[in-house]
């Protein structure tokens, strides 16, 4: 027992490392490029930092299990690591870490899929002659540099510490989107992406100087004014125009992040960054971001409550808009993009009907079946001579067999197929918005049939119907590698798997143990699966039977009919006879791109071309003038400076005959 218990504190100690083994593996491919020594070993050096990480983030997802039943657990413990710098007042900010159960259940969900992404990129980073992409080792220096910035953010025990993980996610993000810069494709993606999110972190600054302002008046001696613990202990002390002001402006960054109304269009061209980076961090990590901060903030969004309302319809339109354009998408990636997007919105509605857990319970699940998904879609891609769009090709399951099978499970559980892990975490959002708003859940249940339905028609697409391969494919298309199947297989485990953890059936929910946490914040409104499949809300009653055989039937009902419309794979496009122009709008995106192109960035292009040529006509000419002065004027007395004595003497017989006029004429004086 006494060596167990070392064990535990030797490991609980290794722990405070977790976010810089990634690191280390990062700068370790550094030294390799610059060496020109070992570069073939690059990706091993990452996947051994994200494996550490994994299992460190393993021992701590089991070591932040509240004690018991969980009842006790109403707060998390900020540890200090070290002093960072003064903001002055008296106020020094640390660097110092924040744990309770939502910490230990991100840190679960970041390391491991993370673990697998990074795995997965062994095999895909390879052309079709097994020889490294351009750039393979820089890709892996960015993919541990990224998995660092993220559990940073994680473990963040302060608002500026946040900021800074924040930040360095974004600019991890925009690295990898734009991985292959000679494409101009993706060189555009990644600064749309870095540009868009740059106005959502704008405003998640501004938050953070108001709360630093609001907050600072209450904190006693020796309390720093952004330490979660000490903003969490004195919310309750802001005045509600305070409270609410600070937390709209923190959900501007939680929309650019997680990809919201209207700060969304950077998601789906992102997908033009390889397929790894489409499945670590526009899936599972990444922007899921700003779905974590709302959680971590509840002790501040408790207390708003018209801040929870905008955070509530937000994430219910979001969903409902997200979800129509993938329904006439043929890109697989970008199909995939917006049902994140719609996912994200299930997320918030969840927060915002005041049901935390259920949210976080929702990005635990969903993070492994779109992973999944998405490198679903990287092995379709890959075999496929980088082809991923729908209209090119039908039949693959007899050619992509493994594949085929692995995406069917990922298809079946965003579907919320029942008794996958989509289905559970999905359901309690329903219960959640069905108590709390009842056309909000309206918007979410159709939302459900027509995620079931458009997942299953770019399923259906893909490998059913007769065997077309595209040109670009060759003639001997191949299913993906081992090193790529392993992680699929772990992530389809979890697709089934991962939903039971937080099902209460007789014996209790573990993850409610975990996420416990949120019942001290006085926000706390979870729904839990019984003994007899009934969904009660666990403080507000109990909750119909009926609802959960809606949702499955709405599940089931959606890919049937998707079955009935796309089952052949047709080559012409049932939906857009049936929809019409609305297909087309969704099928254009609603042409937001191009209302904003047209309102926004040609009028800040023209207005920058403007201030370019004042610039070069009105500064630039202005100084040059001023320069140009003396050098006209050296240049007139240059002339005189010739070097033959003639002239000189004719100039001072000129000046002394000058001299004498004046003295004539003028006289002295």
């Amino acid at each position: 027992m006494l060596l167990a218990a070392e064990t535990a504190s030797s490991l609980m100690s290794l722990g405070l490392t977790l976010p810089l083994w990634p690191l280390l593996s990062a700068a370790l491919v550094g030294i390799m490029l610059a060496s020109g020594r070992f570069r073939g070993m690059a990706h091993v050096a990452v996947i051994a930092g994200a494996l550490v990480a994994a299992v460190l983030g393993a021992v701590w997802f089991v070591q932040l299990a509240p004690a018991g039943d969980g009842h006790g657990a109403t707060g998390g413990v900020s540890m200090d690591i070290a002093p960072w710098f003064s903001l002055g007042d008296g106020q020094m900010v640390g660097f110092n870490y924040y744990l309770d159960g939502l910490t230990g259940v991100m840190l679960l969900v970041v390391t491991s899929v993370a673990l697998m992404v990074v795995i997965y990129s062994v095999g895909y980073m390879k052309d079709h002659h097994g020889h490294r992409e351009r750039g393979y080792e820089r890709f892996f220096a960015f993919l541990g540099l990224f998995i660092f910035s993220m559990l940073m953010l994680v473990l963040a025990g302060n608002f500026v510490l946040l900021y800074l993980g924040w930040e360095l996610v974004g600019l991890c993000s925009y690295l990898l989107i734009g991985f292959y810069y000679r494409k101009p494709e993706a060189a555009a993606a990644a600064k749309k992406a870095f540009l868009v999110n740059r106005i959502g972190d704008f405003g998640f600054a501004l938050g953070i100087f108001a709360l630093y302002q609001y907050i600072l008046p209450h904190v006693q001696p020796g309390e720093n004014a952004l330490d979660y613990a000490v903003v969490f202990r004195h919310a309750a002390q802001l005045t509600a125009d305070q409270v609410n002001l600070v937390c709209l402006l923190l959900f501007c960054g939680a929309m650019g992040k997680s990809a919201q109304i209207p700060l969304y269009v950077w998601l789906p061209d992102a997908m033009e960054g390889p397929s790894p980076v489409s499945a670590l961090i526009h899936a599972a990590t990444m922007v899921t971001a700003g779905v974590y901060m709302v959680a971590r903030c509840g002790p501040l969004f408790a207390n708003a409550p018209d801040a929870l309302e905008v955070v509530t319809w937000v994430g219910a339109i979001g969903a409902i808009y997200a979800a129509t354009m993938a329904m006439a998408q043929y890109d697989m990636k970008r199909i995939l993009a917006y049902s994140t997007m719609s996912q994200l919105a299930y997320m918030f509605v969840a927060l915002g009907c005041g049901a935390p857990d259920s949210a976080v319970f929702h990005l635990y699940t969903h993070a492994f079946f779109k992973a999944l998904l998405f490198l679903g879609a990287g092995s379709v891609m890959h075999a496929m001579g980088n082809v991923i769009d729908l209209r090119e090709f039908s039949g693959l399951r007899s050619v992509l067999p493994t594949t085929q099978r692995l995406m069917l499970i990922g298809c079946l559980a965003l579907a919320g197929f029942p008794l996958l892990s989509g289905f559970w975490s999905k359901d309690e959002i329903l219960h959640a918005a069905l108590e709390h708003n009842f056309p909000v859940f309206v918007i979410l249940l159709l939302t459900s049939f027509m995620t079931a339905y458009y997942t299953f028609r770019m399923y259906f697409l893909c490998f059913h119907g007769p065997l077309r391969l595209p040109a670009a494919a060759g003639a001997h298309p191949h299913d993906a590698p081992p090193v790529m199947v392993l992680p699929m297989t772990l992530l389809a485990a979890g697709a089934v798997l991962a939903g039971y953890l937080g099902v209460a059936i007789h014996w209790g929910s573990p993850l409610d143990s975990f996420l416990f946490v949120f019942q001290g914040h006085g926000w706390f409104h979870h729904y839990v699966h019984n003994g007899s499949m009934v969904v009660t809300p666990v403080e507000h009653g109990s909750g119909s039977a009926v609802l959960y055989y809606v949702s499955a039937a709405v599940g089931i009902v959606g890919i049937w009919m998707a079955w009935r419309r796309y089952g052949t794979a047709p080559q012409d496009e049932p939906d857009r006879k049936s929809f019409g122009p609305l297909w087309l709008l969704w099928h254009a995106r609603y042409y937001v791109d191009e209302i904003f192109d047209a309102v926004f960035v040609q009028p800040l292009r023209a207005l920058g071309r403007l201030f370019f040529a004042v610039d070069r006509a009105g500064v630039d000419g202005a100084v040059n003038a001023i320069g140009g002065t003396p050098r006209a004027l050296g240049a007139v007395l240059r002339v005189a400076q010739n070097g033959m004595l003639q002239s000189y003497a004719l100039t001072t017989a000129l000046g002394i005959a000058v001299l004498a006029l004046l003295w004539r004429f003028v006289g002295t004086p």
